[in-house]
């Protein structure tokens, strides 16, 4: 098992200082998508043209992946 870290950036940057375990960078990755639903959720829904991102470094603080989620929004017919 090796340890990844999480790092979010949402108009600044948390770093992650404890990790996850996991048994490869795949199932690492795969937690960095299925995170960002729930970050939006919670940060994002209210604003348009916003991002969140989680860039996921291994156990030297390399980073290795990044998913990113972004929301936009426009007005077909005018704004109301």
């Amino acid at each position: 098992m090796a340890r990844y870290f999480f790092d979010v950036t949402n108009g600044g940057v948390v770093s992650d200082d404890e990790g996850i375990e996991f048994d490869n960078a795949q199932s690492a990755s795969q937690e960095a998508l299925r995170s960002l639903p729930d970050m939006a959720k919670d940060h994002l829904l209210m604003q348009v043209d916003k991002k969140v991102s989680v860039t996921m470094r291994d156990d030297h603080g390399i980073p290795v992946y990044r998913a990113t989620l972004t929301i936009e929004g426009e007005w077909l017919a005018g704004r109301p």
